[in-house]
């Protein structure tokens, strides 16, 4: 196997140093995700992305585009409605927001969108609370992030269902605590089923969900809860290993080997950027030591390389600017 293709990992700046540079082509992750950190201009971000695909490996690009507070091009393209703001008006507004995400992530040369969010919103949901829910039931979040889909896939953008097997039950922030799923989540997790597809990545949550029968292990460590994750997702992902909700599960290194384990594809380590290479030290160990986990690892190779070897369309910054305009248009006079 060459590279770390389950792999996806945070940068430092607005640019490649060359000691950053060189560790980066020396692991070769599958994918790199970009934070508001690393956004200044269009430009600057486009130089970025470039150098980064070229990297041994060819990493895809991601970044968190879904509207409202998640929004970490926020310095290029200003504000965007949030999902439950344009929920009301139906499946064009989804396609609008979809398409906005979508022609700016292709004129960056951004190849992956880590949205929508497909978590269907309960009573007391945090996640509801902070407006990233498309809808308060399976018909209308499937319905919705179907349209939003559309739109940033017709940009050649691929996205990401997140949070299976949905958080809309969970009342903490994972980002701080593990959520505990209510039963609502045996109907919640039939959204991810209805949008899963070969296009579409899938992203496991750090919440217990007893009522799927895992009561001892968050979903994303879970060989029994990754295991119900669509088979026709193109691949699937273990949300940040930082977060507080793993708290209780060791250190990164060991997080990051338990998800591997559990039959995730790729493994999100977003802000420890000096940890990179010990994480990545630690599953190549317990790969040598594991003949099931190194086959783990070489299918998600395959997978990896089936997933994101596609190029976005080409679209201009301005026309790219369009399309955030016009949603905006849309959200402020509707």
């Amino acid at each position: 196997m060459t590279g770390h293709p389950w792999l996806v990992c945070g940068v430092a700046g607005l640019s490649l140093e060359a000691e950053e540079r060189a560790l980066l082509a020396e692991l070769q992750p599958g994918g790199v995700i970009l934070f508001a950190r690393n956004v200044f201009s269009p430009k600057q971000v486009q130089e970025l992305v470039a150098n980064l695909r070229a990297l041994p490996g060819s990493p895809y690009v991601a970044v968190d585009l879904e509207g409202g507070r998640v929004n970490r091009l926020r310095a290029l393209i200003g504000e965007l409605p949030a999902p439950v703001s344009l929920a009301k008006y139906g499946e064009g507004a989804a396609r609008a927001l979809g398409e906005a995400c979508g022609a700016v992530c292709a004129a960056l040369g951004i190849n992956v969108d880590l949205a929508p969010v497909v978590d269907v919103a309960g009573t007391s949901s945090f996640l509801a609370e902070e407006g990233r829910c498309w809808g308060t039931s399976v018909e209308e979040v499937t319905r919705l992030a179907g349209a939003f889909l559309e739109g940033l896939e017709s940009f050649g953008v691929l996205g990401c269902l997140k949070h299976f097997p949905g958080l809309g039950s969970g009342q903490v922030d994972s980002h701080r605590e593990l959520p505990l799923l209510g039963d609502e989540v045996r109907q919640h997790v039939a959204a991810f089923s209805q949008l899963a597809a070969g296009q579409r990545a899938v992203m496991v949550a750090h919440a217990l969900a007893p009522a799927l029968g895992e009561a001892l292990a968050p979903a994303s460590l879970s060989r029994r809860l990754v295991a119900m994750v669509p088979k026709a997702a193109g691949l699937v992902l273990a949300d940040d290993v930082e977060m507080g909700a793993l708290s209780g599960w060791g250190g990164l290194e060991e997080r990051t080997t338990a998800a591997l384990m559990a039959g995730c594809d790729q493994v999100l380590v977003c802000n420890a950027l000096e940890a990179r290479r010990a994480v990545v030290n630690y599953v190549e160990f317990w790969a040598q030591q594991d003949q099931e986990l190194a086959a783990t690892l070489a299918r998600t190779a395959a997978r990896v390389r089936g997933f994101a070897g596609r190029s976005v369309r080409e679209v201009s910054w301005g026309e790219a600017l369009e399309r955030v305009r016009e949603v905006q248009k849309l959200w402020r006079h509707a």
